[in-house]
């Protein structure tokens, strides 16, 4: 009968102790993926940078919002 106390006791604090380091361990922040967006200099939508169609120092969200840019100036 002690023996099984004493082997109640231990998986007793088996588990709180168990429970206790795994609280205290550091969290590991997931990675965070960061793309640059960029606007459209006809309709003014964001997208981002690799989708977007860049002409000199502007960017655009199509084709033909590139050609009506450049038809409009």
């Amino acid at each position: 009968m002690r023996i099984l106390v004493l082997i109640a006791i231990g998986l007793l604090l088996y588990v709180i102790i168990s429970n206790l380091l795994r609280k205290n361990r550091p969290a590991t922040p997931p990675k965070s993926i960061t793309e640059k967006m960029v606007k459209c200099e006809h309709c003014g939508l964001h997208i981002l940078q690799q989708e977007a169609i860049q002409s000199e120092d502007h960017f655009y969200c199509s084709q033909e919002h590139l050609e009506a840019h450049r038809r409009s100036e």
